[in-house]
């Protein structure tokens, strides 16, 4: 590979020319538009594309891009995007552990037999796209990956359960191009991968290009509260407008709140947006804030998911229309309680990995429904986000649904538990997966904690992103089970005192029914609420009542999130000759892929 690629085995760069994080926006040519969704100049790559694995990212040469897409010879295969490539017969295979890594290591060490997989397809840039903002947008490829337009290299990213977003316009043309994207399945970054589940692979999440105008809206914050003694919502909203050449007087942005029949809740506002630095020290760039008050607001929770629309109108040169999904809430924890609207609440929830018998990790808005509906069926009125975040469309069906969530980075070291927390080498991996998740997603009402990873140990790297993402978002408190079970200078099993910087409950993981009624009698302030208990995999789950018991015994013991959701079987061709059932498959586990 050349100079530029030599990256997947690199822990300290967590991106190269990927565009910052944002919520998923999109532009619309008129409100009604916006309010459905409909976005203008956007061409989704999902279907099929052609394929070829390789045994390590080394065997890559520039030889492989030389040919159009549709000249490619028998090397390649056809495959679907989104998909796990190990879920297709191409050699590769899925691969299940818990803690232990599927090479050896230590860190940033990687394997001899590296399986990567080169994506290509063309795609069209229409003659009226000229002087827009091209923008190739990768909903999620795992481990890491590397972008090349018509031969030449644009970025690479890395974590593979978030978006990454490349500004390919000076890379194309009017017409047909070719696009490469190149998936390594192992990286520097599996190490912070590691949780328990299976170890899959490929483009796994949505693919999409789209034209920007020349003035657009960038960016969307939206931070909102609900006051319940005046039944008032509030929205806070940081609007950043980009120019692709150059900058441009006179435009503005007018914003509202309605509701989801259109019918507006506040007076709209003009903001005037600044087009060049004329006042040290007070420019923050081209964006404006504002705040709307709605009275008599009806708040968003678990039992009435009550939702509104935020409108952000363009004007000037450009006319666009821009709208995000929010609701009316307020999550607090004090008095030993986990409150939301001023009322406690005692969490039902579950653990839930993205996960589908024949898809693997890439699951469908209707795979995404099920799971909520049964949830709610179940009496659930909370989801943790296990171990990594979801795509958008999961957080969008929670608003929708009602289903509290703990929003989970994508920070899992288990089997280097207690050291790379404390690497510098691995510190902008901490703070790129936690920010990225935290701006991409503020706006849900349904997130109430934020959670800084699983069992990757408790060091200096989750200090400083939880300080990050407590500046993002002072509206949330925070989640980390490590903080109270390691705890500082040689501490451990710090219910009491423990990690109050990067946890604001307590939250351990299969604690005895007996530990936690003592803690809940001990005089201590923070709620517990259990992250993992009541491990329910296989014939499980037996203990449930008597947790509930507690629970509903000791105000301080705040619920729960049981290990886990659903079955994590994958449906694997067999020899009926050799199948005790004379089936034609079977649900594989772990050890029943060759792993």
């Amino acid at each position: 590979m050349n100079r530029e690629q030599a990256l997947w085995c690199e822990p300290t760069v967590v991106d190269i020319n990927r565009l910052p994080m944002r919520p998923p926006l999109g532009a619309s040519a008129t409100v009604e538009q916006a309010r459905r969704g409909k976005f203008i100049r956007r061409v989704p790559l999902d279907g099929r594309w052609k394929f070829r694995l390789l045994d390590s990212p080394d065997d890559f040469n520039d030889a492989l891009l030389r040919r159009a897409t549709s000249k490619l010879g028998s090397a390649w295969c056809n495959i679907d995007v989104p998909a796990n490539w190990t879920m297709h017969d191409v050699g590769d295979h899925p691969h299940y552990t818990n803690i232990t890594m599927p090479f050896d290591g230590p860190p940033p060490r990687l394997p001899e037999h590296n399986p990567t997989g080169i994506y290509r397809r063309s795609f069209t840039v229409p003659r009226a796209w000229q002087g827009s903002q091209i923008v190739l947008h990768l909903g999620a490829a795992d481990s890491v990956h590397l972008v090349y337009v018509n031969k030449q290299f644009v970025g690479y990213g890395t974590d593979n359960r978030l978006a990454s977003e490349y500004d390919i316009s000076r890379f194309v043309y009017q017409g047909t191009n070719e696009l490469a994207v190149v998936v390594v399945r192992y990286s520097a970054q599996s190490y912070v991968e590691d949780q328990d589940q299976w170890w899959m692979a490929g483009l796994h999440r949505s693919v999409f290009v789209e034209a920007r105008s020349a003035v657009h809206v960038r960016a969307v914050s939206c931070l909102v509260d609900y006051d319940a003694a005046t039944h008032t919502g509030i929205a806070d909203l940081d609007i950043e407008v980009a120019f692709v050449d150059a900058t441009m007087p006179g435009v503005r942005v007018q914003t509202w709140i309605e509701d989801l029949a259109g019918r507006r809740v506040c007076e709209p506002q003009m903001l005037s947006v600044p087009h060049k630095y004329d006042e040290r020290y007070v420019f923050r760039g081209h964006r404006v804030t504002t705040r709307h008050t709605v009275p008599d607001a009806r708040p968003w929770s678990a039992e009435d998911p009550h939702r509104y629309r935020v409108m952000v109108k363009l004007l000037g040169p450009v006319r666009e229309y821009t709208a995000l999904v929010t609701g009316f809430r307020r999550i607090r924890v004090e008095h030993g309680e986990i409150r939301v609207n001023d009322q406690r609440i005692t969490v039902r929830g579950v653990n839930r990995h993205d996960h589908h018998p024949e898809r693997g990790k890439a699951v469908t808005r209707a795979d995404m429904v099920a799971d909520l509906v049964a949830m709610k069926q179940l009496n659930c009125n909370a989801v943790r986000t296990s171990h990594y975040p979801n795509d958008p469309a999961f957080l969008d069906l929670c608003d929708e649904y009602g289903l509290y969530v703990v929003a989970e980075a994508n920070i899992e070291s288990h089997a280097y538990n207690t050291s790379l927390c404390d690497d510098p080498a691995y510190l902008a991996t901490w703070l790129a997966r936690g920010a990225r998740m935290v701006v991409r997603d503020r706006h849900h009402p349904s997130v109430i904690f934020w959670s800084l990873g699983n069992e990757s140990g408790f060091g200096v790297n989750h200090d400083a992103l939880a300080a990050l993402v407590r500046s993002l978002d002072p509206t949330r408190p925070l989640h980390y089970e490590g903080a109270i079970f390691h705890g500082r200078n040689g501490e451990t099993h710090a219910w009491r005192n423990g990690g109050r910087n990067a946890t604001d409950v307590v939250c351990p993981m299969y604690p005895p029914i007996a530990a936690i009624v003592d803690y809940a009698r001990s005089g201590a302030d923070r709620p517990l609420v259990m992250c993992e208990y009541n491990h329910a995999m296989g014939n499980s789950n037996g203990s449930l009542a008597d947790y509930w018991m507690a629970i509903e015994r000791e105000p301080l013991l705040a619920g729960g999130f049981i290990w886990e959701w659903k079955d994590h079987g994958l449906r694997q061709a067999v020899d009926p000759k050799t199948n005790p059932t004379r089936s034609t498959w079977r649900y594989a586990y772990g050890g029943q892929f060759g792993d």
